[in-house]
């Protein structure tokens, strides 16, 4: 068998071969070379490595080596004169020691197991690291080297299916609404987990996305209700009215079946939408078994967990230090991240607002972070005269009466608290099924 091939099958017993040849049966080392196929060059490096050898190891090897095993021999002379690898051992611009072994935590222990992108994005998220952050090809070979792989979910047939076509669509025609349960024990670290269960940190995150832009209004709550669903709903909806002078869009908004919004009765998704229609908008509820239109904010959710709760979650035990990471989040996510998804190209949810040329993109941005619980009486005062126009477009006739009757005006007063001098609110909302007004 030739040289190359033998070193091949144990590189040890054929270089201890040729060296019993030459040195116990007195071969010739051209002869030596002939029969093994090799230049003679390479038995002399052969031979060269065993004379380096002290006696006692070269007389151990040459006297009996049939009576030594093979560990024996490789433990004793494996070192002298096996071959070393020649790959490098080292790389001035690979990642450090200590970044990789950070990175290895985060990925095996912590269970944050995402791309290089997202790991990148994890980290410079995090910034409280004691070591320099990688770069993404420093991370990518991190990745490489480690054999870290993350798990991609395709259709069966491999074919990739859009909701929408988001080039054709316009802004804040088609938003999600949904509520995230925070302390999830399945995607955050145990550590984390254990901080954001502190009674000062909110128990729900309130999402309002918008499927063109990814354009979010954001709220927390302690506790969940309709209530909250109902009124910051209706809040959002007449802020980008305010935001967006003149730019009236028909707004159809998607929600699952939960309690916190109409919990699959149709009785009260026609009772909000009674209200909804006087801002131009529409409300829908999902199917109750699996419905593909939830997955854009249902993904918008994993990327909290990602980018706000598991890198900044240690930050946030107090109801302070939580309010301060969630506004620097909604900031963080409509002005600074940039989105891959379809028709995003790379670009930040603000950037898409602003290249529609409307006017009102900067007032989106100062949109509040709220926390319902708190802000649930403002927000009454804000959305009642829009219940109050709903209203009184369904019912003119109670309205009439009122002008006349003092008990049905005060029962409507008590019920949308409406000032005594509702002849504004009237005026402001007028419609054309209504034109009657309290006097």
């Amino acid at each position: 068998m030739a040289y190359k091939q033998s070193i091949k099958a144990d590189e040890l017993i054929t270089k201890v071969r040729i060296i019993r040849a030459v040195k116990k049966d007195h071969v010739p080392q051209v002869q030596v070379a002939r029969s093994f196929s090799c230049h003679r060059n390479t038995v002399s490096n052969i031979l060269s490595d065993f004379g380096e050898l002290t006696p006692e190891d070269q007389s151990f090897l040459l006297d009996s080596p049939s009576s030594r095993t093979h560990e024996q021999l490789k433990a004793r002379y494996g070192p002298h004169l096996l071959g070393q690898s020649r790959r490098p051992k080292g790389n001035r611009r690979s990642a450090t020691t200590s970044q990789e072994a950070c990175v290895l935590e985060l990925f095996r222990e912590k269970q944050i197991r995402v791309g290089v992108a997202r790991m990148y994005t994890h980290l410079k998220r995090r910034n409280d690291l004691a070591i320099t952050l990688p770069s993404q090809s420093q991370l990518r070979g991190i990745y490489r080297r480690n054999n870290l792989s993350v798990q991609k979910t395709r259709s069966k047939n491999g074919e990739r299916r859009n909701l929408y076509d988001y080039h054709a669509l316009g802004l804040f025609e088609k938003m999600h609404f949904d509520v995230k349960h925070i302390q999830d024990a399945h995607a955050l670290p145990p550590d984390v987990y254990q901080i954001l269960s502190s009674p000062g940190v909110p128990s729900y995150e309130w999402n309002l996305i918008d499927v063109r832009s990814r354009f979010r209004f954001i709220a927390y709550s302690y506790d969940i209700c309709a209530e909250f669903g109902f009124r910051f709903l209706l809040f959002c909806i007449q802020y980008i009215r305010t935001a967006l002078p003149g730019y009236l869009p028909h707004i159809d908004i998607g929600v699952d079946n939960g309690s916190e919004f109409c919990s699959g009765s149709s009785c009260k998704e026609t009772e909000w939408n009674e209200v909804l229609r006087e801002v131009n908008a529409h409300l829908y509820s999902y199917e109750p078994s699996f419905d593909i239109r939830k997955n854009l904010i249902e993904r918008s959710h994993l990327s909290d967990d990602e980018e706000l709760y598991i890198p900044r979650g240690i930050h946030m035990g107090t109801r302070e230090s939580f309010l301060k990471e969630a506004i620097d989040y909604q900031s963080y996510w409509n002005q600074y991240r940039p989105h891959s998804g379809i028709g995003m190209d790379g670009r930040t949810p603000y950037e898409v607002v602003q290249a529609t040329g409307l006017t009102g993109a900067n007032a989106l941005l100062r949109f509040p972070t709220l926390i319902l619980d708190s802000a649930i009486d403002h927000l009454r005062t804000c959305t009642r005269p829009i219940e109050f126009a709903a209203y009184a477009t369904a019912h003119p006739e109670i309205i009439n009466k009122a002008k006349t009757c003092l008990k049905t005006r005060r029962n409507i007063e008590d019920r949308f608290y409406v000032p005594t001098d509702a002849q504004n609110v009237l005026t402001y909302y007028r419609t054309d099924s209504f034109h009657g007004n309290l006097s």
